[in-house]
């Protein structure tokens, strides 16, 4: 089975895919990671682009691990240009799987960016199609009975911060915390540092109570989730986690949007002065 779309009985449509060699390059996986940044045509599609040579060559076990990465460099329109990049790179993949047709480099990369223009341009001189969500994006406080820790990472500097806030069913803060490692981590190295420090915290406050902890890094979230099929030194580090979650009554990890982590945000990025 190849890349493709399947319905299940319950009408969802879902993503399905079987690794196998790559056709392109003779690769012995052809994983997404690879179809979108390793195989050497998406390389050569990214360079002509401009993304950062280290982008490019360093190497990811998953592909939303790289996205992050390339998201904390590049600024919104950037990242607009490069998701419209990968969009004609993949279906510059299809054609060759399915029609036996592939383009060069070069080819790809002008259809892109004449798209990204054609884009603004369009964006410019007509209305939105769906209006702007006028929904309030906000810190909830959590059930009752329940207390909530928000916790964030930053990387700055060869230098990386983290901020933990906790706060009780009625939104009061009952405990905070920050923290300074005069150390260059990944994004997601980062946030498991937090997440393991905002777990101390929640120690020493000796919280009996159900705990719910809050991140807007999604990667850490479904890691965790997944944490028994994981065997990297990553997935390792993570079930150290689930240990010693295991001295609290009852937790939970939720994905939370950066809207709701905004005080958290501004604890570790206030660690790094």
């Amino acid at each position: 089975m190849d890349f493709g779309f399947c319905r299940s009985q319950n009408s969802r449509v879902f993503v399905t895919h079987q690794i196998q060699e790559c056709r392109r390059c003779s690769a012995e996986k052809e994983t997404l990671i690879h179809v979108l940044k390793d195989c050497p045509i998406s390389r050569a599609i990214l360079s002509l682009g401009g993304l950062e040579n280290s982008l490019i060559t360093k190497d990811y076990h998953c592909c939303i691990d790289w996205l992050e990465d390339v998201m904390w460099v590049l600024n919104k329109r950037a990242t607009a240009d490069l998701m419209i990049t990968l969009w004609n790179s993949w279906n510059n993949r299809n054609n060759f799987i399915f029609r036996g047709k592939e383009e060069e480099a070069h080819v790809v990369w002008e259809r892109a960016r004449t798209l990204s223009k054609d884009f603004c341009i369009f964006n410019l001189i007509n209305d939105q199609l769906l209006p702007a969500n006028p929904a309030v994006k906000r810190w909830e406080k959590p059930p009752r009975g329940y207390v909530k820790i928000n916790f964030d990472a930053s990387v700055s500097n060869n230098r990386t911060g983290f901020g933990v806030i906790d706060r009780d069913d009625e939104g009061f803060v009952i405990g905070g915390d920050e923290g300074l490692k005069n150390e260059m981590m990944l994004v997601e190295w980062a946030e498991i540092y937090a997440f393991e420090e905002s777990i101390k915290k929640v120690c020493a406050l000796n919280i009996k109570t159900i705990v719910v902890f809050e991140t807007e890094n999604a990667s850490l979230v479904n890691r965790v989730k997944h944490h028994s099929t994981d065997v990297t030194i990553f997935g390792a580090r993570v079930k150290k986690i689930i240990i010693a979650l295991e001295n609290f009554k009852s937790t939970t990890l939720c994905y939370a949007n950066w809207c709701c982590n905004t005080m958290a945000d501004f604890i570790c990025k206030k660690s790094e002065f």
